[in-house]
């Protein structure tokens, strides 16, 4: 196949997002739209953006601040987003988990990254909630993302 051939070629979608029943008020349309519009590398390269961040904060966590492996993975853990793409992995988690801090569904990726540019979700805000996701369930059914 041709150069031409190669760049016309369509990308394989991204891969369907389920959404749990306790979480289809935080989903509007253009999350789906969104999610919809991304390609399966599109999706890769964000779970490896979002793998490379917790990674990080785990590392200084462990050598920097000299906590045991699987506290600074609980810090991690709520200290960022994790999004769920099946029902499945909405409920794997390795910590005891409230509903609010369940994991968010892949569609709102865009929607907590433009809060956080907008400085609506920082470290400070977190800090006052139980977990990331808590906070970003909270700003929603605020209005405020």
């Amino acid at each position: 196949m041709g150069l031409l051939g190669k760049l016309l070629r369509a990308k394989p979608p991204a891969p369907p997002c389920a959404i749990h029943p306790d979480d289809r008020d935080l989903v509007r349309s253009e999350d789906v739209e969104w999610w919809n519009g991304l390609s399966l590398a599109d999706c890769q390269a964000l779970e490896r953006k979002d793998s490379a961040h917790r990674l990080a904060e785990f590392r200084k966590l462990t050598e920097t601040h000299g906590l045991p492996s699987s506290a600074a993975g609980e810090q991690v853990r709520f200290a960022f987003p994790t999004y769920y793409r099946t029902l499945e992995h909405r409920g794997d988690e390795k910590f005891f988990v409230g509903a609010p801090d369940a994991k968010l569904p892949c569609v709102l990726q865009s929607r907590v990254d433009r809060a956080m540019k907008k400085r609506l979700i920082d470290d400070r805000a977190v800090a006052r909630a139980s977990s990331f996701n808590a906070l970003v369930r909270q700003l929603i059914h605020a209005g405020r993302i």
